[in-house]
């Protein structure tokens, strides 16, 4: 390496840093302009075809074209709103009503049973299932309603704010075809840009398969759980929230689950089947358990490597550590954002034998 390429690398890395800096400082605009440019993404093809419509001898123009898609996507969103929020008031209500001393009345049997058959095979601990438990649903039951109103309020005006933008946003990028290219070539030099445009290709394809599969991922598994515990004699409503919780928390990598899975299981113990707690939770458990299992062995594998073209392993170790870094919205965008720097470390970095062996895999989606 000679002393040219060290001042190139020196130079780029600190213009890196700086531009890492100002996207940090200006997350949430950035936030707002990356989810504009995936659901222009996700419009896109629907513009196109609006566009060959001919009313009159007449065509829509873009401009129209992408204000119907725009609202097509945002009835879609209400849509699915207007379907589970009357379930998770509902749920929200029951919880307002519940008797600690009821639901710890019926889950004390079957913890008792569970504590007493680990307490063969591990050391005596102060830890206690019981109290754990019994801390949790009194943590939920006794609720600050005056706290949850305020948080609730400022959750709904930062809604407000995030809604309109990304809407705003989103209509010009599905307008004006190649927006979103021009304003990410704009931190780079003239000469960058044919490489810029390249590797915006490459990423678009990359990422467009990646939310497809995970968007395909978390219905499958929410259709999944939700008809097997109607099978099992779950009522509809706890059966859907319960698939929904999941599908939900199961973008979240490999946390998510375990997450969505505490969850349903409390949403079991409030509302048994048939009464029986016990039951109840053996088949939330079998349940997910089986679909997670089938999930994460044959699902996962092929979405987060196949799709985004990378070593399984590799791809673990990067949402293990962005975890570590930025807790849960670490985990959900470390895959995209490795796809992202993986591509421009491609395109402009493969004199660097590391990059080619990260990059060795990926291969040009443009093509």
């Amino acid at each position: 390496m000679n002393q040219r390429q060290i001042i190139k690398g020196v130079i780029t890395l600190m213009v890196v840093c700086a531009i890492l800096f100002l996207v940090w400082y200006l997350s949430r605009v950035v936030i707002y302009i990356l989810l504009s440019a995936v659901l222009a993404i996700i419009g896109r093809p629907l513009v196109k075809r609006l566009q060959r419509v001919s009313i009159k001898q007449h065509t829509l123009s873009r401009s129209v074209a992408a204000a119907i898609t725009l609202l097509v996507m945002w009835v879609v969103a209400g849509g699915l709103f207007m379907l589970f929020m009357p379930l998770i008031i509902e749920k929200v209500n029951e919880l307002a009503a519940l008797d600690l001393n009821i639901i710890m009345g019926a889950v004390e049997t079957p913890i008792a049973k569970f504590e007493s058959a680990i307490s063969r095979f591990m050391v005596a601990s102060d830890f206690s299932i019981m109290d754990a438990v019994r801390d949790f649903f009194s943590q939920l039951i006794h609720i600050n309603l005056l706290n949850t109103f305020t948080d609730a309020a400022g959750l709904l005006a930062t809604a407000a704010i995030s809604v309109f933008s990304v809407t705003f946003i989103t209509f010009y990028f599905l307008k004006e075809e190649g927006l979103f290219y021009r304003i990410v070539a704009l931190f780079f030099p003239e000469r960058y840009r044919p490489n810029v445009y390249h590797a915006l290709d490459s990423i678009t394809a990359l990422l467009s398969r990646y939310f497809g599969g995970l968007l395909v991922e978390s219905m499958l598994l929410m259709a999944v759980i939700s008809v097997v515990l109607l099978i099992a004699g779950m009522t509809f409503n706890n059966a859907l929230i319960i698939g929904l919780i999941m599908g939900v928390m199961n973008l979240i990598p490999y946390a998510g689950p375990v997450i969505g899975a505490v969850v349903s299981l409390s949403m079991g113990i409030i509302s048994p089947i048939e009464g029986d707690v016990a039951a109840t939770i053996t088949i939330i458990v079998v349940t997910i358990l089986a679909v997670k299992l089938i999930d994460d062995f044959i699902i996962q594998p092929n979405l987060y490597s196949q799709r985004v073209q990378a070593h399984p392993l590799e791809v673990f170790l990067v949402i293990l550590i962005a975890g570590y870094v930025a807790g849960m919205w670490g985990m959900m965008l470390a895959i995209p954002l490795y796809t992202v720097a993986r591509v421009f470390a491609r395109e402009f970095f493969s004199e660097y034998s590391l990059v080619r062996r990260l990059t060795s895999q990926m291969k040009d989606e443009t093509e």
